[in-house]
């Protein structure tokens, strides 16, 4: 029983870690870019960056998360985050994973990227010297608002997005292929 409660305690912090982290950056994105559409939810590219970046988070606050609990973040903490339910992509994410997607990939390389700036940030902000007492897991949410944070946030995210949009607005102007 006190496993179970240690556990709930550990998805609670982690979920909470990953939506306070990458949610106010997803909703940057939206006013940046004047919304996201839906559809860009289920883009190869997105999930991998998404589910990477909560999983990279979800991890750093609370390390002892295992296989069902981290199952169990990754799901909340993408409803949280897109508004969307995770059934509709848990599926995709095991098949994009198996296949080994190329974008899907690429989204992860680039989440995990990214949580590397996140990391470095937060290290120059203490110090090497003051590592060991200073930085704590739960302090991402504060590099969210950092310029370089934002810039490479929009580097990897918005500009997915931005140039997804731009493809199917093109489809879109030329018609149906013949």
């Amino acid at each position: 029983m006190l496993h179970w409660a240690f556990d709930l305690h550990r998805i609670r912090i982690a979920r909470k870690a990953a939506v306070a982290t990458i949610a106010p950056m997803v909703e940057t994105s939206r006013q940046r870019l004047g919304g996201i559409p839906r559809v860009s939810w289920s883009d190869p590219y997105v999930i991998g960056f998404m589910i990477m970046l909560i999983t990279i988070v979800a991890k750093v606050a609370s390390a002892k998360l295992d296989g069902d609990a981290l199952c169990t973040v990754q799901a909340k903490a993408w409803e949280d985050i897109t508004q969307r339910k995770f059934d509709a992509i848990g599926e995709d994410v095991l098949l994009l994973s198996y296949a080994r997607d190329l974008d899907f990939d690429l989204g992860c390389n680039d989440a995990i990227s990214f949580a590397s700036i996140l990391a470095s940030s937060q290290l120059r902000s203490v110090g090497i010297a003051g590592l060991a007492e200073e930085l704590d897991p739960l302090d991402l949410e504060a590099t969210r608002e950092r310029e370089d944070i934002l810039a490479a946030w929009a580097l990897v995210f918005d500009a997915h997005i931005s140039a997804r949009n731009a493809s199917e607005v093109q489809k879109r102007y030329d018609g149906p292929a013949k």
